[in-house]
């Protein structure tokens, strides 16, 4: 009950300011999404997409699934990409998206404004343009494990992120 109301709460508040930070509290634990389908909410809407593995191959056969262990460090539940890219259907444009992310192995696809990168590590990205967007990343590293935050700020017009081991929350954005 107490998640229902801060949701409700955030989509009251989302209409009336110019954004807003999303978790997936308001989802099941467990509940997986494949290739091809929607992480639907009342304020959030995701296609599950195909992931580019190292090698530069892609893969259908990954999953998303909502997850309640916190490897992202934000508020509610994380949503894990496993082999899978997460598209975010935001009301675009966006001035800034920012998100906590958790990173526990293998590599990360990223897109920005239709400029993709596959990279090893989302802490690569660290001060670089993808897509005219300058990206930030805020990270520390536990053995190969990376936690932070990625913050991007300009003209956003699509987002993608996905990995092998990716758990992501508290998505915020501004217009």
């Amino acid at each position: 009950m107490k998640n229902k109301i801060a949701n409700i709460f955030c989509i009251t508040i989302c209409s009336l300011i110019s954004g807003c930070c999303y978790n997936f509290s308001d989802l099941t634990v467990g509940t997986t999404y494949i290739v091809g389908q929607s992480i639907v909410t009342p304020h959030l809407n995701i296609l599950v997409e195909q992931f580019q593995w190292s090698n530069a191959n892609w893969t259908s056969d990954g999953f998303a699934k909502i997850d309640n262990r916190s490897y992202a460090g934000g508020s509610g539940f994380d949503l894990n990409a496993n082999n899978v890219n997460l598209k975010f259907l935001f009301n675009y444009p966006l001035s800034e998206i920012s998100l906590k992310f958790g990173e526990l192995g293998g590599n990360c696809n990223i897109k920005v404004n239709d400029d993709f990168k596959n990279i090893q590590d989302l802490i690569d990205l660290q001060n670089i343009s993808l897509g005219g967007v300058p990206l930030t990343i805020d990270a520390i590293q536990s053995g190969n494990n990376w936690s932070g935050e990625i913050i991007l700020k300009g003209i956003i017009n699509s987002f993608t992120i996905g990995g092998q081991e990716l758990w992501i929350n508290d998505i915020c954005t501004k217009d």
